[in-house]
């Protein structure tokens, strides 16, 4: 079986290399990288510099964001299966060799499990706390995304790849509709959460601060785009975040709940319930400040597609 790892990339000059590095060394006989690249900084140099060990690049000639890079990816693959990567995940060596019997016996997408591996800084151990207690927590039928996520290339395009062609390219929140999709298709799924792959999560406070912003962007982009809501609608499920935010912060009982679970979970237990407490404060005015940027930004381009 030959497989192929997409890794899309914007920007990431401080972790590709350590990405690419792990990617070269699997264990197995057959496999592909395509590094799809869309950045401004030195990655496409770093990512070259790997030619001679395997990795392709690809520069695409418009940006479509990273469900485009994607796309693009996973149509120029040549593996039977594809595996979709960020550009901070680290797959073990015998990643493959681990995932090669789930679609021998049928699979048709797997997912595993994803650690952080910073997990001395604050906001990379909120991350992986969240994570667990809201994500881990649940039933695994229910999950259709995880990082180090891989399926049949033929069923990825038959599913109809990552939603792209909108006016504005979808940045977030596409994970779980492209694993809808799959599921909608019949696709089989298989959750083997004794695999574990790795990633870096956000450290400094500007990269933590813009991750989550994102996200908040990604929210909009996906209910105006794929779930056809209105306005209207989008702002005020948007005005409801805030008003939750700002009760909980000012009440603090709800917010120190949340926060004590997701201590719960952390290594460090109890001492940080507070220091939680700050990374979801942030993460919640992010996301807003996300959300509302980004219902703007959608507003603005549609009413100039409208008036040409």
């Amino acid at each position: 079986m030959r497989f192929s790892i997409v890794v899309p990339t914007y920007n990431e000059e401080h972790d590709i290399a350590c990405t690419l590095d792990s990617l070269v060394v699997l264990d197995w006989p057959d496999f592909e990288i395509i590094v799809v690249d869309d950045s401004t900084d030195r990655t496409p140099d770093i990512v070259r510099a790997y030619a001679a060990r395997g990795v392709k690049l690809i520069r695409p000639a418009v940006r479509e964001g990273r469900c485009g890079a994607r796309n693009q990816g996973i149509m120029a693959a040549t593996g039977e299966v594809v595996v979709v990567l960020n550009a901070d995940t680290h797959l073990p060596a015998d990643f493959f060799r681990r995932i090669e019997p789930h679609y021998t016996a049928g699979a048709d997408y797997v997912l595993v499990r994803s650690v952080v591996e910073n997990m001395c800084d604050l906001f990379a151990r909120y991350v992986e706390s969240s994570g667990i207690a809201l994500f881990y927590g649940q039933d695994p039928d229910l999950m259709e995304w995880t990082e180090g996520f891989s399926c049949r290339r033929e069923l990825a395009i038959r599913a109809g790849l990552f939603p792209t062609g909108y006016v504005v390219p979808i940045c977030a929140g596409e994970d779980g509709f492209f694993g809808e999709n799959l599921r909608k298709l019949g696709a089989r799924k298989k959750v083997d959460l004794d695999i574990v792959v790795t990633h870096v999560a956000p450290a400094p406070f500007g990269e933590y601060w813009a991750i989550r912003k994102g996200r908040g962007q990604g929210s909009p982009q996906v209910r105006r785009f794929l779930q056809k809501w209105g306005f209207s609608r989008i702002g005020l499920r948007a005005s409801l975040r805030v008003v939750r935010t700002f009760v909980m912060a000012a009440t603090l009982l709800p917010m120190l709940l949340v926060c004590f679970r997701y201590a719960k979970v952390s290594p460090r237990g109890a001492r940080d319930i507070l220091p939680f407490c700050w990374a979801w404060l942030i993460e919640q005015i992010a996301f807003s400040v996300g959300e509302w940027q980004s219902l703007l930004r959608i507003y603005r381009a549609e009413r100039a597609l409208k008036h040409g």
